[in-house]
């Protein structure tokens, strides 16, 4: 019989560290040159190599490890392989790793198969307790402090995308030379458009024009491509509309989303202050926008500022 290994997850930043070392495992005891590591990703990967690789011999080891990465989106893939286990005993000489870096669907015959083996390991979304002792661990393996405070503000523009924590510790690790403050964060990362896009919903719900207007000069001034502010908008706008009136406790939701707790809380705290029937309909004015700005008709402020006049009236 041959090991399987289940490995998935929302959480495909820590998934992805646990595979590196499975593999690095396999390497140093039995294939210091990784000639009997065979990784086939994705849709693109063919079947009958995939059969070739587990059940053909090894080369210079009778030791194999095969690695499918990210094979559920493909239908004709997620059937051979649950075919094959069916009908297939292995030597013990054969590793096989299914590696999913997404949520792959739950109700397939494969994901039924595999989830009743003995190495199955899955990483869910984070809470906001485990995303900051990771971003803590990444300061030090970098050999930085980072202040509390620091933590916080950056897991908060981050997120559960641990990948995007470690570009911003990467970049923020190599300004400071000691300790990583809130300042830090604060004046080098994208967090400042996140916190300002915010300030726009409350402007917007208080009919506040002027504000928004400011906003939406400063942030086009200091360089934000408009295309990329539009989608900073869309995103807020459905998020609002998904968390408008939503039942559950906000880690829950936070969990579902793969989001921060504190944008959670603060995102449905701004959503009580529209209807749904606003919010709809701001979500199809910046639609329109999306369409306008896509095929450059007219000049981003002034389209931006009629769709601000649009929101408030």
């Amino acid at each position: 019989m041959y090991m399987v290994l289940f490995i998935y997850g929302q959480d495909s930043y820590s998934s992805r560290e646990y595979l590196v070392r499975v593999i690095d495992k396999f390497k140093q005891k039995h294939d210091p040159n990784g000639e009997n590591v065979l990784v086939f990703d994705g849709e693109d990967s063919q079947w009958e190599k995939v059969v070739g690789a587990i059940t053909g011999g090894g080369l210079f080891s009778s030791k194999k490890l095969i690695i499918l990465k990210d094979i559920f989106a493909s239908k004709e893939l997620r059937e051979a392989l649950n075919e094959f286990l069916d009908a297939h005993d292995l030597d013990a000489d054969v590793s096989l790793i299914v590696y999913e870096g997404a949520s792959p669907d739950k109700r397939s015959s494969l994901f039924k198969k595999l989830n009743k083996g003995k190495f199955v390991y899955a990483f869910n979304a984070l809470d906001g307790r485990a995303i900051e002792q990771h971003i803590t661990r990444m300061a030090e393996e970098r050999g930085k402090k980072i202040e509390p405070s620091a933590i916080r503000e950056l897991s908060i523009i981050c997120g559960t995308d641990l990948w995007r924590a470690k570009s911003e510790i990467e970049k923020l690790a190599s300004l400071v030379s000691d300790i990583i403050t809130i300042n830090d964060v604060k004046e080098n990362t994208q967090g400042k458009l996140e916190n300002d896009i915010w300030q726009f919903v409350d402007a917007i719900s208080s009919a506040n024009k002027k504000e928004a207007l400011n906003m939406l000069d400063a942030q086009l001034e200091s360089g934000v491509e408009p295309m990329y502010l539009l989608s900073m908008m869309i995103r807020q706008f459905r998020l609002l509309i998904t968390l408008h009136n939503a039942q559950g406790v906000d880690s829950a939701l936070a969990s579902s989303l793969s989001l921060h707790p504190f944008v959670v809380k603060k995102t449905r705290q701004q959503s009580g202050r529209f209807s749904i029937e606003k919010l709809k309909a701001i979500y199809q004015a910046l639609s329109r926008l999306d369409s306008a700005l896509k095929s450059s008709k007219g000049d981003p402020k002034v389209l931006f500022t009629v769709l601000i006049d649009s929101m408030v009236k």
